[in-house]
């Protein structure tokens, strides 16, 4: 596994230090990290799934597995009226 570029590490540090997803954090991702949100999460949720990424950043790497987890079975249950 390569190791972690500097980027990789701007996005999780970032990701740290602003735990909840709201539109402050939305403009803050643009500004700061270059992104939009959309590429942001991509960037993240592959993050998260690396053993280098978990063994350093454990608390932010489980918090976003939680978090994706929670959202796929929240769409999971979704229904549509017909």
């Amino acid at each position: 596994m390569t190791p972690m570029i500097d980027s990789e590490r701007a996005v999780l540090a970032f990701e740290e230090q602003h735990p909840r997803n709201d539109r402050t954090k939305e403009a803050a991702i643009r500004t700061e990290l270059g992104m939009s949100w959309v590429r942001y999460r991509q960037v993240l949720g592959r993050l998260v799934s690396r053993s280098d990424v978990l063994e350093e950043y454990a608390v932010v790497a489980h918090r976003v597995q939680r978090a994706t987890a929670v959202g796929v079975a929240a769409r999971a249950r979704r229904t549509f009226a017909r």
